[in-house]
């Protein structure tokens, strides 16, 4: 029903399968299944990303049955888009603390700088937007996209305020576009600057440097190039 990417099991350990867990119905109950599969998810996110993060290991992690999944979320990736949700909520949150001691200040280096510091600091909201095309809508009934999509597009967007009191000669219109270039890029550098293992042992070997660097320096350019480029266009 799910399909997933051939890999070796995460280490890690599994929580015992408890009968009065499996025969939960009170809403307190399907509540706290829900917290340990994302749980779950969350922390083969971070050991072995997208690919080691299987609905067979996310279950087993949760002490749950793989076919019990299914009451919780119709997929893994409807599990992933669900992250998605609640990693970019704190991503947001995050970058418009930063950017409330800007207000007024007009300094485009200092967003820029703000945005890169909140980013490279939640490598797992990276790994999940690197995700979100190419693997998390794949799997997921279109209602379910759909209802991804708003949600995502509220969170996100929702740091727009902060930006145009930070850089008050902003337009409304180049605030969002500032906001989706941003997205794009982390989605397509993200892993380019962090390749598989193997990939990335060779990479050394023949002499380039740190991936995990470079990520943080060539958003940072990108970022101040694509502000002031919007804000030079007026």
């Amino acid at each position: 029903m799910t399909p997933e990417s051939p890999s070796s099991p995460a280490s890690g350990p599994a929580v015992p399968i408890d009968g009065d867990w499996q025969r939960a119905r009170r809403p307190e109950q399907k509540a706290e299944r829900r917290r340990a599969i994302l749980e779950a998810t969350t922390a083969l996110l971070d050991e072995a990303g997208v690919e080691g993060a299987t609905l067979s290991e996310i279950a087993r992690r949760a002490g749950l049955s793989k076919a019990n999944c299914y009451r919780y979320f119709e997929s893994r990736e409807a599990i992933l888009l669900e992250l998605t949700l609640a990693e970019s909520s704190e991503w947001m949150g995050d970058i418009q603390t930063r950017l409330g001691p800007l207000a007024g200040s007009g300094d485009v280096d200092a967003v820029a700088a703000a945005f890169v510091a909140a980013t490279v600091g939640r490598p797992r909201v990276c790994t999940l937007y690197s995700a979100i095309y190419s693997v998390m809508e794949r799997n997921v009934s279109p209602p379910a996209v759909a209802e991804f999509k708003r949600d995502f597009h509220e969170r996100v967007f929702g740091s727009t305020d902060a930006i145009r009191r930070a850089l008050p000669d902003l337009s409304v219109e180049a605030t969002d576009q500032f906001v989706l270039y941003l997205g794009f890029f982390i989605a397509g550098a993200w892993p380019s600057a962090n390749p598989a293992p193997g990939v990335a042992e060779i990479l050394q070997r023949q002499g380039h440097p740190t991936q995990s660097r470079d990520f943080g320096e060539i958003l940072l350019a990108h970022t101040r190039v694509v502000l002031r480029g919007l804000l030079a266009e007026g």
